[in-house]
């Protein structure tokens, strides 16, 4: 195990290098997020654009005993099952939904400042998004939680975070602080990879928003995310909120860096998928598993064969499949390759850790 303080540990070593990533490569390190409703329905649609598209969905259990991968570990037990995309191993996803409806994604945005050291303990950019998974229920949930903790990165991420209400909020940490948007200072759920302050100000000068100037057509953050706003304003409140979704994140998508869309639908407590190796509509839905802990920890090869619903082609989570996760992503991810396999084999085996707390008599079993 090495030494979490190193600058060689995986957290650091990770952020650092995906920091160089995403400030030399500009758009292709991006994504696109959105809240709509559509058909009675409410849904939230995210593009992921970046380097390589490997990855896995996994239907994370509650009741599950974690701790967080940084020097100032964040300690806490899972009320809530999920399902998960996860690039980077398991417990760092970079989007997801729980079963009580709560869905977090990120995005890139160069402005960020995470907070300074202090007492609070702490969780890795990745590690938040299954921090809030696991433990919040709602926005106002999300909005205490994220007090409690420090972010601890490099990497300048924000978050669209939404509940099964339609409530949503944008989570970005500019100058060590948090800023978050939400109810009446989010007048618009749509986020690409520039501030919200900023993102609105740019939406106000467009037709339709207050503004004068013709919806853009490039592919840049402000011109994705306004094309996203207008298509959602511009939405047949009886179309079918799914499939619209998948159309505004197709005229939004970034050839070549778009790797997966993705639609979360948390009242049918579906994820709907499709990514640039198979472009068909995949699915799973929380009914088909048990979330509790006793079960194994299910996974789902987010490029594989197959359209529909996807329950039947599960596998049980195994130490090896993650572990040859990690390595594929470290390998395609530019900047990372050089990552030494004691890096990547820690953040692998990280979630050997996870502990069950809730089997028969009471005892405790590794997850």
């Amino acid at each position: 195990m090495h030494d979490r303080s190193s600058p060689k540990s995986p957290i650091r070593f990770v952020c650092s290098l995906l920091a160089i990533v995403l400030f030399a490569s500009g758009a292709q390190a991006a994504c696109t997020t959105f809240c709509m409703s559509a058909g009675g329905r409410f849904v939230f649609g995210a593009n992921y654009d970046w380097d390589t598209g490997v990855g896995m969905l996994m239907v994370n259990k509650r009741l599950v005993s974690k701790e967080s991968l940084t020097l100032r570990p964040t300690r806490w037990t899972s009320r809530f099952a999920s399902i998960t995309l996860n690039q980077y191993g398991r417990e760092f996803p970079t989007g997801g939904m729980n079963e009580a409806g709560l869905v977090v994604a990120l995005m890139a945005l160069a402005d960020t400042q995470y907070p300074a050291v202090d007492s609070r303990p702490s969780v890795g950019i990745l590690e938040w998004i299954q921090y809030q998974l696991d433990l919040s229920a709602d926005i106002d949930e999300v909005l205490q939680r994220a007090a409690q903790i420090r972010i601890a990165g490099q990497m300048g991420l924000h978050y669209l975070v939404s509940d099964r209400t339609g409530r949503a909020v944008t989570f970005e940490y500019l100058g060590g602080t948090i800023v978050a948007h939400h109810d009446g200072t989010l007048p618009f759920a749509v986020l690409t990879n520039d501030t919200y302050d900023r993102s609105i100000a740019y939406l106000r000068t467009i037709t339709g928003f207050g503004g004068t100037r013709p919806v853009p057509t490039g592919i840049g953050s402000l011109e994705r995310l306004a094309q996203a706003a207008s298509m959602i304003r511009q939405t047949d409140p009886s179309a079918n909120a799914v499939e619209r979704a998948f159309t505004i994140l197709d005229a939004v998508h970034q050839p070549y860096y778009t790797k997966w869309s993705v639609v979360y639908d948390p009242n049918a407590m579906t994820v709907y998928f499709r990514t640039d190796r198979n472009p068909n509509v995949r699915s799973l839905s929380f009914g088909s598993f048990d979330g509790a802990c006793a079960f194994p920890v299910k996974t789902l090869d987010i490029n594989g064969d197959g359209s529909g619903d996807m329950a039947a082609f599960v596998d049980d989570y195994s130490s090896e499949a993650n572990t040859a996760l990690v390595y594929a992503a470290y390998a395609q991810t530019p900047m990372l390759r050089d990552a030494t396999d004691d890096d990547k084999h820690e953040t692998a085996m990280h979630p050997e850790g996870d502990v069950c707390v809730q089997v028969p008599r009471g005892r405790a079993v590794r997850r």
